[in-house]
């Protein structure tokens, strides 16, 4: 290796090798840290190598110090990760391989070891004279390799981990402007080189500068030697710079060429199909997700990104699936993401909803039991609150089952779990709220819980003082009150609630079942400002548990209020005010205006839940000869807000 100033990173990639190597032997190009003192401690051979701007030669005087019969050449920023010496040992013995080209997952973003990218790098070689490094940046010696009679590079299976792309080390280093500097001082002797013309592309690339890495990249294309490693690369680069900048043509053009070339290439083919939904090519999106699903991680062959071929892409195809109302075979990909990663947040903030709405608590139940153990509390923490707002007790009661989760939460659960399936609320249950606050005072959501439950039973008294109490943590509460206590009519000048406290009230009011308060909350609010769709959708669910008797209020109160089906917002309005009008046996209402702006809205959803609507008017008039419908409305909801009108 050749290092300077690395003591931060030196340790950790030194402790990795030992055991798998025989030597260590170290190009130092000018360190002023603690890197030698490290390198000595592992009993490693300092050469002292003067910079000259040329990461190949610095390279190359290392390799001259070997002894043994194959060397391994690692940065500073790299660790060996999980080799096994049954897979090492039969590859050094293989007769016929020069070299191996190793997985490189390069981490990126803010934290290791969650989103990274991969590609295969030839860092393992027998040690010849002949097999040296080429280019002064972006080095590689794959190609002195091929350059030998006898050359062949294999692919190995042992993993090498670099941690130089992350976020806070590209900052502390400036890698950018080093390497920029570098290509541009090689490019002005070798001003054709394909190799450097593409790593300044990619430079760019990497920056964000799309419009200037396309201008770089797109010639390229067709200059690229057959068999090159890096052409999948390019393809992909360039394909995807297009876009960026604005050529969705000549992006579309480059991503079929490219799928053309490498059909199993899963990232190419995802983002293919990334480009293809914003044009509204649903279907071939979605066959390009199964091609990229068919194929699997193909890492070994192509640089690749976390999830592609896998997780990420089912939670891809799900997404497009449910654009095309395929919601079985969402769910299907979702659950298969989760199945490749089982932690996989993004996967579950898909599910959840889509099982909830669909009225399909007991999957979410049975999944997170096969899960559990992989689950995380940050993730818990955002189901929870979802089985609460859809009173799914059932799944809540599994949750709360969870080590993982913090012990004051997994008491709230059992002591929630003893008062919310209740029709009716007692004093008893504040009595439980406030033994666990006695036990807990730093816990604001309890007071939530106890105001509530207040709420319930009709105490306004003590609905007063909890709620005094939790506007310590949340002053905006303060205006919730007001607004229940005194309705507009009766104060004017009274601050107006934001809408994110009046989510917060919405949310403990339908959880706790404390169904006239929320009637009334809905009631005397703006309607502009409390639209039940912006709500979360798991409370949707909740909303339909409510007594027949309180939903009918609830459309009676939306039926008084001016309607805006002309816009996304307003169409998700009416779906969720169908959905809840048919869950109490009301026909929904529908203005000839409402209807005609639902006519034109060009949504599908509008279109299907126009269809039902239909259906339900004939099942009044003929009630043993109408059809049914088979989506349910909750989920239109869904799709109504997701769509680009």
């Amino acid at each position: 290796m050749i290092i300077r100033n690395e003591e931060r990173h030196l340790e950790r990639c030194l402790a990795s090798v030992q055991g798998w190597v025989s030597e260590i032997i170290i190009g130092d190009t000018g360190s002023s840290d603690g890197s030698i003192g490290i390198a000595s401690s592992f009993g490693a051979q300092v050469i002292e190598i003067p910079w000259e701007n040329d990461f190949a030669k610095a390279r190359n005087l290392t390799l001259r110090a070997a002894s043994c019969s194959w060397i391994l050449v690692l940065d500073a920023d790299e660790a060996i990760a999980g080799w096994r010496e049954e897979v090492l040992q039969p590859l050094l013995e293989a007769e016929k391989v020069q070299g191996y080209f190793l997985p490189f997952i390069h981490y990126v973003g803010n934290t290791s070891g969650r989103e990274y990218v991969t590609d295969n790098v030839c860092r393992l070689f027998r040690n010849d004279a002949r097999i040296v490094f080429e280019g002064s940046i972006h080095e590689e010696a794959a190609g002195s390799i091929w350059a030998l009679p006898e050359g062949h590079v294999d692919y190995a299976e042992l993993p090498i981990d670099h941690y130089g792309y992350l976020d806070d080390e590209l900052q502390r280093k400036d890698k950018s402007s080093r390497n920029l500097s570098l290509i541009l001082t090689a490019l002005e002797l070798d001003p054709k080189s394909i190799s450097l013309r593409y790593a300044l592309g990619t430079e760019h690339y990497q920056q964000g500068q799309y419009t200037a890495a396309a201008n770089i990249l797109f010639p390229l294309l067709p200059e690229i030697p057959a068999g090159s490693g890096y052409a999948a690369d390019i393809y992909l680069k360039t394909a995807y710079a297009l876009q960026a900048g604005g050529r969705s043509s000549d992006a579309k053009t480059v991503f079929a060429n490219g799928r053309s070339l490498f059909p199993d290439f899963t990232d190419l083919l995802e983002s293919y199909a990334g480009l293809l939904l914003e044009e509204g090519e649903l279907q071939v999106s979605r066959l390009l997700l199964q091609q990229a699903l068919e194929s699997g991680n193909t890492a070994h062959k192509y640089p690749s990104s976390s999830g592609s071929g896998t997780s990420r892409t089912q939670l891809f195809a799900g997404q497009v699936c449910e654009r095309l109302f395929l919601y079985k075979e969402a769910h299907k990909h979702y659950t298969q993401a989760i199945g490749y990663e089982a932690d996989y947040s993004a996967a579950w903030d898909e599910l959840v909803p889509l099982c909830l709405l669909s009225g399909e608590e007991e999957i979410l139940s049975s999944l997170t039991r096969l899960h559990a153990p992989s689950l995380s509390s940050a993730l818990l923490g955002r189901l929870v609150p979802a089985a609460l707002n859809a009173r799914a007790f059932g799944w809540l009661e599994v949750l709360g089952e969870a080590g993982q989760l913090p012990l004051h939460v997994r008491r709230l659960i059992q002591v929630l779990l003893q008062l919310l399936p209740q029709q009716h609320s007692s004093p008893q249950a504040a009595q439980l709220l406030a033994q666990l606050l006695e036990e807990d005072s730093e816990q604001p959501f309890i007071h939530g819980y106890l105001w509530a439950c207040s709420c319930r039973i009709g105490d306004e008294a003590a609905a007063g003082q909890w709620l005094e109490r939790l506007a310590a943590y949340r002053p905006g509460l303060t205006a919730v009150r007001q607004l229940l206590v005194n309705p507009p009519a009766d104060s004017a000048g009274c601050q107006s609630p934001s809408f994110a406290d009046l989510s917060y009230a919405a949310q403990l009011l339908l959880q706790t079942g404390a169904w006239s308060s929320l009637l009334a909350l809905y009631k005397h609010a703006d309607a502009a400002l409390l639209q039940w769709s912006r709500l979360p959708e798991p409370l949707w669910c909740g909303l339909l548990q409510a007594p027949a008797a309180i939903k009918k209020q609830w459309c009676s109160v939306y039926t008084a209020q001016e309607q805006h089906c002309h816009t996304p917002a307003g169409l998700a309005e009416w779906l969720l005010y169908a959905a809840v009008a048919s869950s109490c046996g009301l026909t929904p209402l529908l203005e000839p205006a409402a209807e005609r702006a639902l006519q034109q809205s060009g949504s599908k959803a509008a279109a299907v839940g126009l269809s039902y609507h239909k259906l339900l008017l004939a099942a009044a008039v003929h009630p043993q000869g109408a059809a049914s419908g088979s989506i349910p409305w909750l989920l239109l909801v869904r799709a109504a807000l997701r769509e680009k009108l």
